[in-house]
């Protein structure tokens, strides 16, 4: 495969598990939902998703593994934005932290139903593997998200901040998750209530939000304070070990 590696956001239109639009949370104040789906095509059909891969994201040693046995993975209220003046190094470190002034919800759990697709039929995709999490509403922006997981006549959208490789197989473009750094609570333009219950597909960002992410710049951030880790320098720390290897460097481009 012939590919480029590149960063990503990923929106994902969740699948709420209730013919309705209803869905109810657990005894912890949980909701059960689809987060997102691998084996599929975004919206538009200009790119895949494939799970070859990407299944070691979900267990130990990845970014989003350790976050979710730390208790400690949640939820921005849309994604980081690249203001006036940042430098590349301020906004790789902003896209690698949480902020917890704008956190709306929490994940206990996140796992791949591997045989969603066979379950499922009527999707047309017994290859598809969904992405499910358990998702609590969380302060201080935790009602934005509960009024909407309450509303029936309002869907969720809930967005992947990841590191993907980007290639083409067979003419076709795909892409391979990486990194999952967290997943964030978006906004959708216009509500279409009835498809979007049943459609787990992904569409890409504005390609405004690029950034060529090199090894020189995760050093940059991760030796940028002296005194003590920051959240951001230890998930650079962690890309470069894993992905940028002594012997044979790729770069990754874009988020």
């Amino acid at each position: 495969m012939s590919h480029m590696s590149r960063m990503f956001f990923s929106q994902t239109k969740l699948r709420m598990l209730g013919k309705k639009g209803e869905i109810k949370p657990d005894a912890e104040g949980y909701y059960t939902l689809v987060v997102g789906a691998l084996n599929s095509h975004n919206n538009t059909g200009a790119y895949r998703y494939v799970a070859d891969g990407v299944r070691e994201l979900f267990g130990p040693g990845s970014l989003l593994h350790r976050r979710i046995a730390n208790g400690c993975l949640r939820a921005e209220v849309n994604h980081p934005k690249r203001t006036a003046g940042m430098s590349d190094q301020q906004y790789m470190d902003r896209m690698l932290d949480i902020d917890r002034d704008n956190v709306c919800a929490h994940f206990k759990e996140i796992w791949l139903d591997e045989n969603f697709g066979k379950d499922h039929p009527e999707y047309g995709n017994p290859s598809m593997v969904a992405i499910m999490a358990k998702v609590k509403p969380s302060e201080p922006k935790g009602n934005i998200l509960r009024e909407s997981l309450e509303n029936p006549n309002e869907n969720v959208c809930f967005s992947i901040r990841a590191m993907a490789d980007e290639g083409f197989v067979n003419g076709k473009l795909i892409r391979i998750l990486k990194e999952i750094v967290t997943i964030d609570f978006v906004n959708e333009g216009g509500l279409l209530v009835a498809s979007k219950w049943d459609s787990p597909a992904c569409e890409a960002i504005n390609n405004d939000m690029t950034l060529q992410i090199t090894e020189e710049l995760l050093k940059k951030v991760m030796r940028k304070d002296n005194i003590y880790a920051t959240e951001s320098s230890k998930e650079a720390a962690s890309i470069l070990l894993t992905h940028f290897k002594p012997s044979k460097p790729p770069v990754y481009s874009g988020w």
